[in-house]
């Protein structure tokens, strides 16, 4: 028992570890999008058009793609919100491993809290992820092909029966440490 939970602990450091550099990842990304929408509506005329022009790409069939103000504004603003969505899953799942580092346990009802909100925030960004995907296709190939992401509302639905699991595992925990 006692090397179980040595495993979990170690493997609970590395994993912090793996999740803050995630984080950081993630947080650039969105500082990236905030910047691409700051300069988008707040800098002049010859900045905005010299940063629109980095954004005419020519396709793969020799057409020169060019997207609008409007349309990167809109494709920045998705990108803001997905790397938001996941920086929050990030964080979550970080104050899980945390918590099981310090515990020894991962049965807490915080930690089923947490993976309640990841599963809500998974199946958002599933749907809002989607989204994001046909917008970067309709501005740059001109279909819109908008689908909802099912692997990501199914990974959403077992991440909340896992909460659910946890849930249990929180109730034994609590008559277990009561029956000492």
């Amino acid at each position: 028992m006692e090397q179980n939970r040595l495993k979990i602990r170690n493997a609970s450091k590395r994993m912090t570890i793996i999740l803050r550099i995630g984080g950081v990842i993630s947080g650039i990304i969105a500082m990236l999008a905030l910047t691409g929408i700051c300069i988008l509506i707040f800098s002049n005329e010859e900045t905005k058009l010299s940063f629109l022009s980095a954004f005419h790409v020519t396709a793969n069939n020799g057409t020169i793609i060019n997207i609008h103000l409007q349309e990167l504004l809109l494709m920045f603003a998705f990108m803001l919100v997905d790397a938001i969505l996941i920086t929050i899953i990030i964080l979550f799942v970080h104050a899980i491993f945390n918590h099981i580092q310090k515990e020894d346990t991962p049965f807490s009802h915080q930690n089923t809290i947490r993976i309640k909100k990841i599963a809500i925030i998974t199946i958002i960004l599933s749907i809002v992820g989607s989204y994001s995907d046909a917008l970067v296709d309709y501005y740059t190939i001109g279909q819109l092909t908008w689908k909802i992401n099912i692997v990501g509302l199914i990974v959403g639905i077992i991440i909340y029966c896992i909460s659910l699991i946890f849930d249990y595992g929180c109730e034994l925990q609590q008559q277990s440490d009561e029956t000492l």
